[in-house]
Formats: structure tokens, C-alpha cells, sequence
């Protein structure tokens, strides 16, 4: 009796170290059964809040669409039921992140939260949710970016920031972007610099559309082509210098669309006024001239408003064979009389004009020359002009870049839509320290010419993430911004 309570008892012991030590091991017979640890075992006891979420909010706060908002899994319990947004406070218009916890019904939403703005929180339009944890890109004590998180505690976020270990591809890819950034304009739902260096002052009442906030498909920033254009500057001056210092531009990278290519459109005029220290990025004209695709024939000069071809016979014509002498007799020619002595000479009416027809079949340009100008004071360094390159009515990609670490003169190269398309050998780089004109769809030179004149236009299309870089561009940087592009533009 005594051996088989010893045996008995051993069985047990023997069981139970083995559920403490192997617990995935032993199962005792219960694999039917569901363990505690199954996902989604405890989302019967501990329900989604049925007050708060996407556009449902506890009185007295607002949340802020722009940033990131959805379930979660922050009380570790294998189910994503935790509904987490950043707030405002109505009061004291204070933001914070929070957490409406599940199976706290009648409980403050906003309890379980991170420090507040005022006390310290950084906020980034690039944050996500990883592993419970409130995590965005933020710029390091180094002037980099990185991935940084606050980890959720037992009662709230803890206030310490940690660098993400295994943050999503997107945001390792978005990483790239803002390596050796100097100012980033999405134009996707804001005109805010992603990089905080510049601040955008607007012209003629554009702006774009903020609501919804993240749109999946977004058309950029449109300008009218009558009154539109954005100023930057870093410093009270309204200048670029203190942060943003052309003499530090190696890449500029950007998204255009032409409605109309008006006359000498700058997409970009980066200097301080017309033909001093510019960096341009523009078309050159109305497009390129082709009578039989595009271009227009010039405006009327001597012969009415609808064409420059005359209507009367003009040239040489063919006519009958007569002497000289009886043609200054009976023609116009006679230099004796007032009046013609005899029958005005009616030559053969030639064909229509050839012109005529072009006239008639002619159409608005479809392609555009691209030009990029660098300017040294008041001398123009550097002129590249690609014709027939940039497209109307279609989103084109254009990226500018030196390639190479030449400071001085390093080869720049063009891109269009990721491919190489020109190549200036040792090239120039700007040079001025301080620009107090900076545009973004206004040419310096548009209040440098009278009406009278071939005068520069403002730019009429959209524009979407316009991008300056203190450093060259790798073409799978190129690459990659046109992929992230193309899913904001709706291209793919």
C-alpha cells in the first residue's frame, strides 16, 4: 500500500514539473481544449469599448485624424481590441496619444495615455503601432531620423523612448527618404516641411485639401496658373539660410503635372530676384514647336486676326509668255501712265498654300523642354536644356542630382520616371549662402519683364512631394520615391 501512494505521488510530481518546466509539452490529454494562451480566447470577457472609436470620441476631446487611429493589442492579451488615437483636450487644447482599453466600459478613454505636448511629447505624421508599443520617426540628438517608441507599462506609455529593432518596411523605406533631407513637401493633405526647417507662405488663396486627413489617393497641390504660387523660408526674413542653405543642394526631387505650359514656367526658383544666385527648374516657352503635333503658329502681325497668310496673290506667279515691253505697257508695272493702257495680266491661281493647312490642323504643344539653370551672383553657370522631355496632363517624376562628393564640380545627373535621361559632366553647384526669393511655381523673372514682352508665367498644374537634399541621390532612392508615389497618386 505504502509503494503504490509513493508511485502515485512520483507520477505526479512528475507531471507537474513537467506543466512548470515544458508547459508546451505536456498536455495532459487537453489538446481539444482551448489553452489561455489562444488567441482570441479572452475577447469574450473583455469586449471592444462601444463609446469610443473612429469618430466617436469621450466628450471634452477631439481626435486628430492625421495620425494613427485603429485596435490594438496593448494589454498583451492575443487580441487587437484596444482602440488607440491621439487627442485633443477641448480646455486646454493639449495633445496626447491614448488608449481606450478594452473591458474598461465606464472607465476614463483616455486614461492609459502618453505624456501630453506640452509636457514633452513629440509628435510625427510617420508613426504606427509595433507590438503594442506608440511608435513615429522623429529626429534624433544627432539631427538624423529614427524610429523611436514609447512601450506600453501596466497603467500607461512609458516615457522613455526606445529605437524600433524591427520597424515595418514602409517606414524603413521612409527612413531612406529623410536621410540628408533639407526640406520635404508632401502636398498630399498638408504644406507642412516634413523635416521642420521651412515653413510654406501661400499666394493668391491657394491651399489643399485637408479633409479626410491620409487620403489613400491624393492630387497634390494645384496651382491656377493666375495668382498661385509658395513662398519658403526658414527665418523671420522670409529667407532660406539659417536651415535650408542653397549651398548645400546636391538633389532636388519632385512630382509633376502640367494642365498648360505656360510661358517659361518655373516649377522651381530658388535665388535672390531675377538673374542672381537662381536655382531653376522649369520648361522653356509654351513647349516645343511642331506644327504638325503640337506647337502653334505665330500670332497674326500684318493681315487680320485669323492668319498670317495672306489672302491676296503674293510671289512670283506663272503667267504668259510676253516681252517685257508689252508687260510695263498693259501691267501695273506701267511707270508712263497713271492707269493701265490695256488688260491687266490674271495669272493662274497657285494651289492652297501649304502653310494654310498647317494652320488649319495645328495643336496646343504636348511636349515640354525641361531646363535647369544654376546661377552664380549674376552669372548664369549652368544651362541644361532637354527638348521634347516633359509630358502635359500626365504625373511625371523628375529628379535632379549630382552624382558623385565633388563639392565643387560634380557631374549632375537627370532622371524622368527613374531613368537617367542626361548627363551634365562636371557641373555646377549653387553658391549662395542666403536666398530671399524662394518659389515654388513663380519664376524670379515674372515681374522683370514688361507686358509687351515674352514675360515668364506663373506655373498651371500640381505638384506632390517636393523634396531638397544636402546629399546625392542613389537611384534606388529614386526608385523607391517613385514607388511610394505612385500608390499616393493612385498609379498602381
Amino acid at each position: 500500500m505504502t509503494t503504490s501512494l509513493i508511485i502515485v505521488l512520483l507520477i505526479i510530481f512528475f507531471f507537474a514539473a513537467g506543466e512548470l518546466l515544458y508547459p508546451s509539452t505536456i498536455r495532459e490529454g487537453f489538446d481539444s481544449l482551448i489553452g489561455i494562451t489562444t488567441p482570441g480566447y479572452f475577447s469574450q470577457f473583455v469586449p471592444k469599448r462601444g463609446d469610443v472609436g473612429v469618430g466617436e470620441e469621450e466628450s471634452g476631446y477631439l481626435q486628430d485624424g492625421r495620425y494613427f487611429r485603429g485596435y490594438v493589442d496593448v494589454q498583451g492579451l492575443g487580441v487587437s481590441q484596444d482602440f488607440c488615437r491621439m487627442v485633443q483636450e477641448e480646455s486646454s487644447g493639449d495633445t496626447f496619444f491614448a488608449c481606450a482599453l478594452a473591458g474598461t466600459d465606464n472607465l476614463s478613454s483616455v486614461k492609459y495615455r502618453t505624456l501630453s505636448v506640452k509636457s514633452g511629447f513629440k509628435m510625427s505624421r510617420d508613426d504606427y503601432m509595433n507590438k503594442g508599443s506608440y511608435c513615429r520617426i522623429l529626429k534624433d540628438k544627432n539631427s538624423g531620423y529614427e524610429a523611436l517608441c514609447n512601450r506600453p507599462l501596466d497603467n500607461e506609455f512609458d516615457v522613455a523612448l526606445r529605437a524600433d529593432q524591427d520597424p515595418p518596411q514602409s517606414i524603413q523605406t521612409l527612413l531612406t527618404f529623410y536621410s540628408g533631407c533639407m526640406f520635404w513637401m508632401r502636398f498630399r493633405d498638408d504644406m507642412i516641411d516634413y523635416v521642420s526647417n521651412a515653413k510654406a507662405y501661400t499666394k493668391g488663396g491657394i491651399e489643399i485639401e485637408e479633409s479626410p486627413p491620409n487620403p489613400p489617393v491624393t492630387q497634390g497641390l494645384s496651382f491656377n496658373g493666375i495668382d498661385h504660387f509658395v513662398r519658403l523660408a526658414d527665418n523671420a526674413d522670409l529667407e532660406l539660410g539659417d536651415k535650408v542653405k542653397m549651398r548645400s543642394l546636391r538633389a532636388i526631387m519632385l512630382w509633376v503635372y502640367f494642365d498648360e505650359f505656360t510661358n517659361n514656367a518655373h516649377i522651381l526658383d530658388f535665388g535672390n530676384g531675377a538673374g542672381r544666385d537662381n536655382v531653376v527648374l522649369g520648361i522653356v516657352g509654351k513647349g516645343d514647336p511642331n506644327v504638325f503635333t503640337s506647337g502653334e503658329i505665330r500670332p497674326p502681325l500684318l493681315y487680320g486676326a485669323d492668319s498670317t497668310v495672306p489672302t491676296e496673290k503674293t510671289g512670283a506667279q506663272p503667267v504668259e509668255e510676253v516681252t517685257p515691253q508689252k508687260a510695263m505697257f498693259e501691267s501695273k508695272a506701267n511707270v508712263d501712265e497713271y492707269t493701265s493702257e490695256g488688260f491687266e495680266l490674271d495669272p493662274r491661281r497657285l494651289p492652297s498654300s501649304r502653310v494654310t493647312d498647317l494652320v488649319k490642323y495645328s495643336m496646343p504643344a504636348e511636349k515640354a523642354t525641361l531646363l535647369y539653370e544654376i546661377w552664380d551672383q549674376q552669372q548664369r553657370k549652368m544651362r541644361i536644356v532637354i527638348p521634347g522631355l516633359l509630358p502635359k496632363k500626365k504625373w511625371t517624376h523628375l529628379c535632379v542630382t549630382a552624382t558623385g562628393t565633388d563639392s565643387f564640380r560634380p557631374d549632375i545627373a537627370i532622371y524622368m520616371d527613374g531613368e537617367q535621361v542626361f548627363l551634365e559632366p562636371s557641373g555646377f553647384l549653387p553658391q549662395a549662402s542666403t536666398t530671399s526669393n524662394n518659389y515654388i511655381g513663380k519664376s524670379n523673372w515674372t515681374n522683370e519683364t514688361s507686358q509687351y514682352e515674352n514675360k515668364n508665367e506663373l506655373f498651371k498644374g500640381s505638384l506632390f512631394d517636393v523634396r531638397g537634399y544636402k546629399v546625392p541621390l542613389s537611384e534606388k532612392v529614386i526608385k523607391d520615391s517613385i514607388v511610394w508615389g505612385k500608390g499616393l497618386l493612385g498609379l498602381i
